[in-house]
């Protein structure tokens, strides 16, 4: 959908996004969107009194930012703020349509917290534009709106160029009560932890935030079954709780100091292995509440 910017010598700037506009590149600790957009200047009737400083249809060159949004819906629906934007020269608005590209940067964290909400599907990129440029001893603005649709493939290919998933985090919408809260309090505790190379104590909180599960599904009884079963023989349910009932041990081998579990030792690398487990199983456990 175009913006269309209605400027204040009676002017109106036509924007919009030329194919494949979107290009995302590595950067530290997130990637670099760039965005190629496409301007040119529509000359109208004058206004009355117009501003004696700016001559109609002359050549004018224009501050150009943006908010970008995203939206796995409709541009106008479920938009979530992502990053700033900005054309990194003036940009030159003429009758002719020439490009110009703006540029930001959005974080690691963000663009984990948009796969989740992208599931796979495309996405609506919504530019809230404002153009500005000097008249005479003031600075006129005008804002307008671009949206266009990403396809779920051009996306992902972009995320790969920028190793977006090298670093996976699970996020985990938690539905419940005190006790789901606890739970992410507790998991949010173990990454903290962990990014302080506290490997044990990190396991510890991990663990603590595993009771929430194993309590939900009862596991550790319904292990206590399957084990008495061939894997091949074992139902989904009986699945489930040998691998929650697994995990739990494993995060007890870091407690632990008996004649097994003395010699024990975790990487961290172990530890994120750990907690992002961890992590699956609560998220797990959110879904199946929220569809109750």
């Amino acid at each position: 959908m175009t913006a269309s910017i209605q400027l204040s010598n009676g002017d109106r700037l036509e924007i919009d996004a030329y194919r494949e506009a979107l290009r995302m590149t590595p950067a530290i600790g997130g990637a670099r969107i760039e965005l190629g957009l496409t301007v040119a200047r529509v000359p109208v009737q004058p206004i009355a009194n117009p501003s004696p400083n700016v001559v109609p249809g002359a050549e004018q060159r224009h501050r150009v930012t943006a908010a970008l949004y995203v939206s796995t819906r409709l541009p106008q629906q479920d938009r979530r703020y992502l990053c700033q934007l900005e054309a990194e020269h003036l940009v030159t608005a003429v009758e002719r349509s020439t490009k110009f590209r703006v540029r930001g940067f959005i974080p690691d964290q963000q663009l984990r917290v948009l796969e989740e909400l992208r599931a796979g599907k495309g996405l609506w990129l919504i530019l809230a534009l404002n153009v500005s440029l000097v008249e005479g001893a003031r600075l006129a603005e005008a804002d307008g709106e671009l949206s266009f649709s990403v396809g779920a493939g051009e996306w992902s290919e972009q995320m790969e160029n920028v190793d977006a998933g090298t670093f996976v985090e699970v996020l985990v919408p938690m539905a419940g009560g005190e006790d789901d809260a606890g739970a992410v309090v507790l998991l949010r505790e173990a990454r903290t932890l962990l990014r302080e190379n506290k490997v044990d104590p990190a396991l510890l909180a991990a663990r603590k935030a595993l009771e929430v599960v194993r309590a939900s599904y009862g596991t550790e009884a319904v292990y206590k079954e399957a084990v008495k079963q061939r894997p091949a023989q074992r139902d989904l349910r009986a699945r489930w709780a040998v691998m929650v009932e697994d995990l739990f041990s494993t995060l007890s081998g870091a407690l632990h100091n008996d004649e097994v579990t003395k010699d024990f030792v975790y990487s961290r690398e172990d530890g994120a292995t750990l907690i992002a487990a961890t992590a699956g199983m609560l998220g797990r456990l959110a879904k199946e509440r929220q569809l109750l």
